[in-house]
């Protein structure tokens, strides 16, 4: 028995992960949950807290402004639409809006033509008009087009900042009143925004100048904000995605209105690679005068809170899967103590100690599977016993099978391998006798003509009994073998002493030799029969089935030998028959070609004289006669040319004269003998040769007999005024030639018929003129030089004839596996 080898604390492990994962997976579950909404709510809590700044900041300044645009209104406006507004009343105005608005410094009006006639400041000394012409000024020219001007932003004394106001007046021909505003009180508002540690805000104008800022050294300096990341990202309007500058700059939308800005801090020392400093920026409109007000705060300062609640969530998180760890240990300790020793039990049981039994007293289910556990190794210990003895007979019985399977593999072997009946008979006769147990055994072949089996072969017969059944022959339904053949099933005779149980002939020389049992099984092939197979012991009684089923295998097989024999004796009759009609067809080839062409030749011959009007002149009617003589001679001695050719292919005797050759030239010689027939009904004629095609190695004549046969058909069926193109290419290794033509076409289904021996496709005149060899011919001598021929065509657009050859022949004579015999006529 195996040794199956002892795993040690693999439950155990096993347990104690599937515990400590249930109790740390909720804690997990749970910590990450309230971590996740924990970090998006102080997320939230942040980013709100920024922008509510910003938009309380930007809310103050914008308020300012505004109320400062309402005041300066107030003047502009004059009691009544048609009432004119003396010099002293406006001065009276202004001086009243400087009183109101604090951030006012100086009011000036200028007239419709652009003329500063009056100017009321804080100063006395600032007061007097200029009656400087100022109709050029942006105030000037947007105050009058009805719009409020807001200007830049400017300094005073090198630190104060100003911003002119100018709103027109209303009625006919009014002017524009200007105000100059300080802005002191927007960087008060801005220095006063204080976010976490190092956090600020600032203002940027219009065109992206700082306008106000915690560090006014930066204002004073009008430093250029206008390519910064967050003022462009403000100016774009909300982001939708990350948005990056090179590799050193990017922008990431966090919500609306507020963006994280990484850029890339440079080397502070020669061996600092640098770092990325990453900010969180809200942005709040100032509208008018088109300010943006800017709240910034270093992301990692901004988030402090949040990831110290992740590091104190993740601590917790640590010591509950640290108490999980624990309580699996406790638990699954416990569990496991009574299945360890259940496996030890079962270790020693499976190494063989069938009488070993578990005490286990846990007073649940793991008792109640030890006891079950016990009565089964009880039950293995007595089964054990019984096993054995099974295997031991199954053992025999499979030795047995095999030595039937080889004996049967052997036979198989002789029947597939051999021809020679009587060897294979006698070993089928004698592995049956062999292996089925019995003393005797005889194989009979039957003859349907006598109706009567003969014996073949026989073992362990004496000599007496096969001189008695070579004698006396079975016939159908006499004695056992005919009996079998009859009912087409095996047929046993338990005894052939008992009276009336066999009435064969032999039977009293059997019983002389001691048999007493016979089997036969009639040899079927195809519900015929051929034979049978008889085997004898010499102790009575009916024969096992497995004998029985063992002997039909056998006959199967011998039946499969003699049909062999049979067909093969068939084939051989039918060879020699083949032979002798080979040899008269030669013979009547050959007295054709004499009796025939010489006749032939001479009518031709004296045709030709006459046409030629050797022995004087010809009228029209008997010029016409004798042509059509002389092209029926002609067409006659063709087609017996053509016959000859093909019966020389056919019986393997004709032969290929190689030689190296011009295959243009070939092509050209086969053009120019159809050039006149061609003319005559307007067919073109074309030929295009790849310059790699030049020489090539075959029987020259018969290249000329397929080219001008190919030709020949296709300026027959080419319609008057069509074309016939001729192509010569190479094509891996091969010579590709191709008679391409716009005649009738032919049929997809007469396609395959095209290359067989006096068959004309087709209908009409077309199909009745020629014999139907000219294309049979053609396939036969390019198989002959190892080429290939094929067809493609359409019924009414024309056809393409493809063969190939090869460039050199190397071995492929040799190789056609035709007999060159040479053929006299």
């Amino acid at each position: 028995m195996a040794f199956v080898p002892k795993r040690q604390g693999r439950l155990f492990r096993k347990y104690v992960v599937i515990f400590a994962a249930l109790f740390s997976g909720a804690l997990l579950t749970s910590g990450l949950v309230q971590l996740y909404f924990s970090y998006q709510e102080n997320q939230t809590a942040v980013v709100s807290l920024e922008r509510g700044q910003a938009v309380a900041a930007a809310s103050t300044i914008e308020q300012f402004i505004r109320e400062t645009e309402r005041q300066i209104g107030w003047v502009t406006a004059p009691p009544s639409p048609t009432a004119a507004v003396s010099t002293e009343q406006r001065r009276g105005d202004y001086r009243k809006l400087l009183d109101q608005a604090p951030a006012v410094s100086e009011v000036s009006y200028l007239d419709a033509a652009g003329d500063e006639q009056l100017r009321v400041a804080r100063s006395p000394s600032e007061g007097a008009a200029s009656q400087a012409d100022r109709a050029v000024e942006t105030a000037f020219r947007e105050a009058r087009s009805g719009k409020t001007y807001f200007g830049p932003v400017y300094f005073r004394d090198r630190s104060k900042p100003y911003m002119t106001i100018a709103r027109g007046d209303s009625g006919e021909n009014a002017g524009v009143t200007l105000a100059e505003v300080a802005l002191q009180s927007i960087w008060d508002v801005v220095s006063q925004i204080k976010v976490g540690q190092t956090g600020h805000a600032y203002v940027v104008d219009a065109a992206g100048q700082l306008i106000a800022h915690p560090d006014t050294g930066l204002v004073l300096q009008k430093t250029d904000l206008s390519s910064s990341l967050e003022v462009q990202a403000a100016r774009a309007g909300p982001l939708q995605e990350r948005q990056r500058r090179g590799d050193s700059e990017a922008v990431d939308p966090l919500g609306p209105s507020v963006m994280v800005v990484s850029q890339f801090e440079g080397q502070r020392f020669a061996s600092d690679p640098g770092r990325f400093s990453e900010r969180l920026v809200t942005y709040e409109a100032i509208d008018p005068p088109g300010w943006v007000l800017f709240v910034e705060q270093p992301l990692e300062e901004a988030f402090a809170p949040v990831r110290a609640a992740i590091v104190r969530t993740v601590l917790l998180l640590l010591m509950g899967l640290l108490v999980a760890v624990l309580a699996s240990l406790y638990f699954v300790r416990r569990m496991v103590t009574p299945i360890q020793a259940l496996q030890a039990g079962a270790a020693r049981i499976g190494a063989g100690a069938l009488d070993q039994r578990i005490e286990v007293r846990t007073g649940d289910e793991l008792e109640a599977l030890v006891d079950e556990f016990n009565a089964m190794a009880s039950q293995l210990q007595e089964s054990y016993t019984n096993l054995e003895r099974k295997v031991e007979e199954r053992t025999r019985d499979l030795a047995e099978a095999l030595k039937q399977l080889k004996a049967l593999g052997e036979v198989g072997q002789v029947v597939s391998s051999s021809l020679d009946l009587q060897r294979v008979l006698s070993t089928v006769v004698s592995h049956a006798d062999l292996l089925s147990g019995t003393d005797g055994g005889a194989i009979y072949e039957f003859d349907e003509p006598t109706e009567e089996f003969h014996l073949r072969a026989t073992r362990q017969f004496d000599a007496q009994i096969i001189e008695v059944l070579q004698a006396t022959p079975f016939r159908l339904g006499e004695g056992a073998v005919g009996r079998a053949a009859v009912v087409r099933q095996p047929l046993q005779i338990p005894d052939i002493l008992v009276e009336g149980a066999y009435e064969g002939r032999p039977r009293e020389a059997m019983a002389r030799a001691g048999y007493r049992a016979v089997l036969a099984v009639p040899l079927l092939r195809e519900d015929r029969i051929v034979g049978g197979l008889v085997v004898a012991r010499k102790s009575p009684g009916e024969f096992p089935p497995p004998v029985v089923e063992l002997v039909k295998t056998f006959a199967s097989q011998s039946s499969l030998a003699i049909q062999n024999a049979r067909l093969f004796r068939e084939v051989e009759e039918k060879r020699l028959q083949l032979e002798e009609i080979s040899q008269h067809k030669s013979e009547f080839l050959a007295n054709m070609s004499h009796e025939l062409r010489t006749p032939l030749n001479a009518i031709i011959g004296f045709s030709e004289v006459l046409v030629e009007r050797m022995f004087g002149e010809l009228n029209e009617k008997q010029e016409e006669y004798l042509r059509d003589i002389l092209d029926s001679g002609k067409h006659l001695l063709s087609l017996i040319n053509d016959i000859l050719d093909l019966s020389k292919v056919e019986a393997g005797r004709m032969e290929l004269e190689l030689g190296t050759f011009s295959l243009r030239e070939a092509l050209e010689n086969g053009l120019t003998m159809l050039r006149e027939r061609a003319s005559r009904h307007g067919i073109g004629l074309g030929l295009e040769v790849d310059p790699a095609v030049d020489l090539i190695e075959a029987d020259e004549r018969k290249v000329k007999q397929v080219i001008f046969n190919l030709l020949s058909n296709a300026v027959k069926f080419t319609r008057d005024g069509g074309r016939v193109e001729v192509t010569a290419r190479r094509v891996d290794g091969e010579v590709q030639m191709a008679v391409q033509d716009t005649g009738i076409g032919i049929a997809p289904e007469d396609q395959e018929h095209i290359f067989e021996e006096f068959r004309q496709v087709g209908q009409g005149a077309a199909r009745t003129e020629g014999t139907g060899l000219g294309l049979a011919l053609a396939k036969r001598l390019i198989d002959l030089h190892g080429g290939r021929i094929g067809v493609e065509s359409e019924p009414g657009v024309g056809s393409t004839f493809t063969f190939t050859l090869p460039m050199r022949r190397r071995d492929t004579a040799e190789s056609a596996a035709i007999p060159r015999t040479e053929v006299t006529q």
